[in-house]
């Protein structure tokens, strides 16, 4: 190869982030390696770039070369016409390459208002960050090695305060901040004749730090042997943090260096104690006293669990960008025989409302009596609290479940420690230590060939995706309810140690 492949937007990030990413990664390019596809924009966020600028071209993401050289050309096709630009238009992702070989895809590249263009980087987002500033610099800096003027640059991000009308009109959505002022102290030459340096020269030593693990993670940190893998659960079991900053930090003053070589007797905090008494027997710790709290709550008790999501792009009328919003609860009753039930509710998807049917089907399994049940019950309580404000005619009955919940957090946080928890009061960490057993992930059939994360929220999102196909849509129902069932369990373990508590 007798020239280095262009520098990207990705390159810089790598480069600012750290050397040796930079350097691995430009390398492996460099033997044939294949770069990271440009992925679309998300069809929800496309639908609202859309409405902002309804006169838009799109530029389709280049994957190779030829593509590139393609999308190059369509973008200057697109800045070459002679006709009278109307209100509305942008290039979506402009593809431009620099004379100094460095090459981009700008989000939205428009028209400025006194003439020239403006760009943007949009952001999934309510706030943006460094990485941010430092890639619009650099779209500027490679729009202007390109011969444009270019009068103004920014970020476009959502705004919570927009409220979706219904009916697809997103117009309003995001909102534009200025970057102009901040981008001369991005200095986009120095930067890139450092990056040449870097990779001409031997591979850069590992600087390792938080960066190794944010975002999506570097993608050669099981290679890096400087860089220490995050603890698998958080904290180790024993370790001084357990039992919060400060404390950990006054106790390593003193020359301790974990919880093996504290003495229960001399720590103050009931709660601390009760975490170092667990870890030392290795066992858990649960007050006897728990026991008698738990018989006094009434059956039929309902162990509830909600499961929420926040869209980015509202599209149920009426609500706002990341608005907490309700699409499945779990419930597992126990009758005063000891026998158990189990309930559901899911949305029926495909953009229609939900929370009325999650209010109403709630309200018919929890009825007027027994004991509800909640891990970290301010959660549910808002949720309630929030049904309770959009339906006037479900607030009465929807208000009297406010004082049967329990809030079980509360109640453990008190009363119960085990060794591994490793300092977290999470579900998660309470199905580590006393359901073992019950994966609290969200997982679908590697056959489908989709890729989703591990939580109901991204499962959720991939079937109410438009278009999504009907197996894959009903493997995701099943999934979300198998979860909430889950959930369920979790909580029915933790109400089983507290009642066997020994007085």
């Amino acid at each position: 190869m007798l020239l280095a492949p262009l520098f990207s937007s990705d390159d810089l990030r790598r480069w600012r982030s750290c050397e040796r990413r930079f350097w691995l990664a430009r390398h492996r390019l460099q033997r044939g390696g294949e770069p990271v596809a440009v992925p679309p924009p998300p069809p929800d966020l496309d639908v609202a770039l859309r409405a902002s600028f309804p006169h838009a071209d799109t530029v389709a993401p280049p994957q190779t070369p030829s593509q590139w050289v393609q999308a190059m050309r369509h973008t200057l096709d697109c800045l070459d016409s002679d006709e009278a630009l109307p209100e509305g238009w942008a290039i979506l992702g402009a593809c431009l390459t620099s004379e100094d070989r460095v090459q981009v895809r700008i989000d939205v590249l428009g028209a400025a208002p006194g003439g020239g263009l403006r760009l943007y980087k949009v952001r999934h987002a309510t706030a943006g960050d460094d990485s941010d500033i430092d890639t619009v610099a650099l779209w500027t800096h490679v729009a202007a090695r390109c011969g444009f003027a270019v009068q103004g640059a920014g970020l476009l991000l959502v705004d919570t305060d927009f409220i979706y009308p219904g009916h697809g009109c997103y117009a309003g959505l995001f909102r534009e901040v200025d970057l102009r002022p901040v981008l001369g102290a991005r200095p986009v030459v120095q930067w890139l004749d450092a990056m040449r340096h870097c990779e001409r020269g031997a591979e850069p030593a590992a600087t390792p730090g938080p960066h190794c693990h944010q975002g999506e993670g570097c993608e050669f940190a099981a290679s890096c042997k400087a860089c220490t893998p995050p603890p698998a659960h958080g904290l180790a079991p024993a370790s001084l943090d357990i039992l919060g900053r400060e404390a950990a930090s006054a106790w390593r003053a003193l020359g301790h260096t974990d919880v093996h070589s504290l003495r229960p007797d001399d720590i103050a905090s009931p709660r601390q104690r009760r975490a170092v008494r667990a870890v030392q027997q290795g066992a858990p710790v649960i007050e006897p006293a728990v026991a008698a709290i738990a018989r006094r709550w009434t059956h039929p008790r309902h162990c509830l669990r909600f499961d929420t999501i926040g869209m980015a792009v509202p599209v149920w009328s009426g609500t706002r960008p990341y608005q907490t919003l309700p699409f499945q609860w779990s419930c597992a009753t126990e009758a005063a025989d000891g026998r158990w039930t189990d309930h559901h509710f899911l949305a029926a998807g495909q953009g229609s409302d939900p929370r009325r049917a999650f209010a109403q089907t709630l309200l018919q399994v929890l009825g007027t009596q027994g004991a509800v049940l909640a891990y970290n019950a301010g959660f549910e309580r808002n949720r309630i609290r929030e049904l309770a404000q959009w339906f006037d005619d479900l607030a009465p009955a929807l208000e009297a479940l406010q004082p049967r919940i329990v809030d079980l957090f509360q109640i453990a946080r008190e009363h119960c420690y085990h060794p591994a928890m490793a300092g977290s009061w999470s579900l998660r960490a309470i199905a580590r230590a006393f359901a073992p057993d019950v994966d609290m992930d969200v997982t679908l059939d590697p056959a489908l060939g989709v890729t989703v994360g591990r939580t109901a929220q991204s499962v959720y999102a991939l079937m109410e995706k438009p278009g999504q196909t009907l197996p894959v849509r009903h493997a995701c129902r099943q999934a979300l309810q198998a979860h909430g069932q889950r959930e369920t369990v979790v909580l029915r373990r933790l109400l089983a140690v507290m009642e066997g508590a020994r007085e």
